[in-house]
């Protein structure tokens, strides 16, 4: 049987990757937008920087999908 302890860890493990998979959207956007190198690490590195807020990953994500 297993224990409440190890589904919990598990549910967190789950929640963590689902938010950075949405974390890097705008990474994810910039590179099959097909945006340029360098604009795509721009990108990923804002998204790291500033992501955590969400006028900053709302701006990353503006920016991997303008044109």
């Amino acid at each position: 049987m297993v224990s409440p302890q190890t589904i919990l860890v598990v549910k967190y493990i789950a929640m963590f990757g689902v938010l950075a998979l949405i974390m890097m959207a705008p990474a994810y956007l910039a590179a099959k937008t097909d945006k340029g190198k360098v604009d795509t690490m721009r990108i990923r590195l804002a998204t790291w920087a500033f992501g955590w807020t969400i006028i900053g990953w709302f701006l990353a994500l503006f920016w991997a999908i303008k044109k």
